[in-house]
């Protein structure tokens, strides 16, 4: 691509707008209280972060995948752009194309020039006034010396490359600043998803990196606003998952795609991600519209919701898409320029005859009539030039595909809420000589009406698949998002409301992406057998969201929070079974545990303990409401039932005894739940103490075997399938890490 091409490595190095974009918002983020605290605790200095944030501006603009490719596809279109025209006018300088332009530029110009320069010498003589045509004409012969110059050296072989090496100078510095500065380009859109999502997150991960405490047991978290919101896209954190869903959506040309997973393992971010409209968006974006599943469903009011919200996403991004690509962009100073032109041209003109009429050889009332006859032209030249050009623009806003498609949503809006009606007839009275009279009317009323169901889903097909056709032409797809349909009361429900709108399923260069419930990745996973189901019938693929590993939990957290060491990590990502939004939670917490204590106490066993006890108070509280119900099984020993009340009301009772206590509950017992999981937390409080060793972390860090902290992990979620099955695996950690193990009831 020549010497304009993109340059290797950091993009702001070309781009010297982005760079300062890039460093206000760095500059605005390390004014954070969140670092300045953190920087007077811990030995990392500001001037270290922040030259590894510019070392790193690459990935963490790439960061932002969707809004880096819209920014790069921007900056190729002008180095693209830059580099045929300099190869157009290479060409047109060696095959001598330009020889009778510059000829004809360089006559032109001589005669021209020596016409104003003699008027202005000899017009001079009279009137001052005329005099300074002279200047005008003898820069016009200057234009046409250089002129006359090129086309006789125009074959020379030295002046071609000089000449475009010039323009490919200012071609270059042309790419490199101007790259779609407008509110809506690709620059402003990539650096406000870097500014939102990435740049405190990356302060926040060099800090924790550049500590030289990570394995340390002491509390040293002074702020944490990251924990303050579960759900916020700034804090996504890329996973395998994601990784795969990106390279199933390049295969794909339009897909049916479940999102499957237990509750609160990212389901909704994931697809959020992909089809959360947002609210700064570039030319050719991608179209991405979300609505969620009612609980209460109707499934032909919830096809209408989603056609509604549909085609409200498409005219407002089209919308955006006109003004920015249309003439009105540039109408404002089009039309300045116009009437500057003309108030000089005109106003110059009628205001010397109107103050020195006298001086012409005509009669002062004459004079001073033709000025102002100058004046009022030039006024009405100017206002038909504007409305000239608002019509044009007009008529071309009208004539584009967008405006065609905007048009065609507003009546899919109208129509969703009314069918309209038109009656005529006759109004007005036309009295004839003979005696005969007419009367015609007009008029237009709006009711409400239904549509069957089968029209509104042709409807909303026939409409969105020429909103992709034309996104395709671009390069662009279309996302539409369908949550919390795992929450929908049952499965069989889920199913048949899934089976109902699947017919609106099905559309090229479109992607349905659905949050459903473990069930359907079970029922897709047993396609091939005799038997169909909604899930398998709708989805051309589904993604499993699994708990998050050790690794994926350490990342989450450290763009979240500054000063929580590996071993509080550890604690956290264990007690919620890798779930992150259980993660979030256990890490606010662990702080809330530390703050409320002393600094000099606040250590992790004490932490963990305090954690530990307030989850066997909650659990205890449970599980007694369940067991003492009229409708309980009555196989709750009379000593446990005790034991339950007693921790329910707050007493502090060590684990030890608990666990003493749990091994004689039957396992059909709902007590038998109360102890397992008081096995789990005290298996917690026996490894998260002070003597937790580095050797120790990083082996349970690196291990993949029944010891490992990911092992603990998935023991947390083992206890929404099987109870004993989580007593088990609770078991084979603490065999692996040589602490005291209980048998359940009847088991040897």
């Amino acid at each position: 691509m020549g010497a304009t091409s993109w340059p290797p490595g950091n993009p702001i190095l070309a781009d010297p707008v982005l760079f300062g974009q890039y460093m206000a918002a760095l500059d605005a983020a390390m004014a954070d209280p969140e670092f300045r605290d953190a920087f007077d605790n811990v030995w990392v200095t500001p001037f270290r972060v922040r030259v590894m944030m510019l070392r790193n501006a690459a990935d963490i603009l790439r960061s932002a995948s969707r809004e880096f490719a819209e920014y790069e596809k921007a900056f190729a279109w002008q180095v693209v752009s830059a580099d045929a025209w300099l190869e157009d006018l290479r060409v047109a300088l060696e095959e001598h194309r330009l020889e009778t332009p510059l000829n004809a530029i360089g006559v032109g110009s001589g005669v021209l020039g020596l016409l104003v320069t003699g008027v202005g010498l000899i017009g001079g003589i009279w009137w001052d006034l005329l005099g300074s045509l002279t200047w005008i004409g003898v820069t016009t012969l200057v234009f046409a010396v250089v002129a006359r110059i090129l086309f006789r050296i125009r074959t020379h072989e030295t002046t071609i490359r000089v000449i475009v090496g010039v323009a490919k100078r200012i071609a270059s510095l042309v790419t490199y600043t101007s790259v779609m500065t407008t509110s809506l380009g690709p620059r402003d859109v990539l650096m406000a998803a870097v500014r939102e999502r990435e740049i405190t997150a990356q302060i926040r991960v060099l800090i924790n990196a550049f500590r030289d405490d990570s394995f340390d047991l002491r509390f040293a978290v002074s702020a944490s606003p990251g924990l303050s919101e579960a759900f916020d896209s700034t804090y996504h954190v890329p996973t395998m998952v994601a990784a795969e869903l990106d390279e199933l959506l390049d295969r794909l040309s339009g897909a049916g795609i479940g999102v499957a997973g237990p509750r609160g393992s990212g389901k909704s971010t994931l697809v959020r991600r992909f089809c959360e409209d947002s609210t700064a968006l570039s030319e050719h974006a991608d179209l991405r519209c979300m609505v969620s599943a009612p609980v209460e469903y109707a499934p032909r009011d919830f096809v209408l919701h989603l056609f509604a919200v549909f085609c409200r996403t498409a005219i407002r991004q089209f919308t955006r898409e006109m003004r920015h690509h249309s003439r009105f962009a540039g109408m404002p100073a089009h039309l300045v320029f116009r009437i500057v032109r003309r108030a000089v041209m005109y106003g110059a003109a009628g205001w010397a005859l109107l103050r020195w009429g006298d001086l012409l050889p005509v009669v002062p009332s004459i004079a001073s009539t033709v000025g102002i006859g100058v004046l009022g032209l030039g006024g009405l030249l100017t206002l038909v030039s504007v409305i000239r050009s608002a019509w044009i623009w007009r008529k071309e806003t009208h004539a584009c595909p967008q405006a065609r498609l905007v048009r065609q949503a507003r009546r899919h809006l109208d129509r969703i809420r009314y069918l309209q009606t038109h009656t005529t007839g006759w109004s007005g009275a036309l009295k004839l000589p003979v005696g005969m009279e007419g009367q015609r009317s007009h008029g237009m009323s709006k009711a409400e009406q239904s549509r069957s169901y089968p029209d509104i889903v042709t409807g909303f097909r026939s409409y969105t698949q020429r909103v992709a056709a034309l996104l395709a032409q671009r390069g662009s797809r279309v996302f539409i998002g369908i949550d919390e349909l795992d929450k929908i009361g049952s499965g069989e429900h889920a199913e048949r409301f899934l089976n109902e709108i699947k017919g609106i399923f099905g559309l090229p260069h479109v992607y349905f992406m659905i949050s459903v419930s473990d069930d359907a990745m079970n029922a897709f996973e047993r396609r091939g057998l005799p038997f169909r189901d909604a899930f398998d019938s709708s989805f051309d693929e589904i993604i499993y969201v699994g708990p998050l590993g050790y690794e994926e939990s350490r990342r989450l957290l450290r763009r979240r929070v500054v000063g929580l060491t590996d071993p509080y990590i550890a604690l956290c990502h264990t007690l919620s079974g890798g779930l992150p939004r259980d993660i979030i939670r256990a890490a606010r917490r662990v702080v809330r545990a530390g703050n409320a204590l002393p600094p000099e106490e606040a250590t992790l066993s004490s932490i963990c303990r305090s954690i530990v006890g307030e989850e066997i108070r909650h659990k205890a509280r449970a599980i007694t409401r369940a067991v003492t119900l009229p409708s309980a099984p009555e196989t709750t020993p009379p000593e446990m039932l005790d034991l339950l009340h007693e921790l329910s009301q707050g007493a502090g009772i060590p684990v030890g005894e608990i666990l003493d206590a749990a091994v004689t509950c039957p396992t059909t017992s709902p007590a038998f739940d109360f102890a397992a999981y008081a096995y789990f937390c005290a298996t917690l409080e026996e490894v998260f103490t002070d003597e937790l060793t580095v050797t120790l972390i990083r082996r349970a860090c690196a291990e993949q075997g029944s010891g490992s902290f990911d092992a603990l992990a998935a023991t947390r979620q083992t206890f929404g399938l099987d109870t004993r099955l989580a007593w088990r695996a609770t078991t084979a950690f603490r065999r692996c890490w040589s602490l005291k193990v209980y048998s359940m009831r009847g088991e040897t």
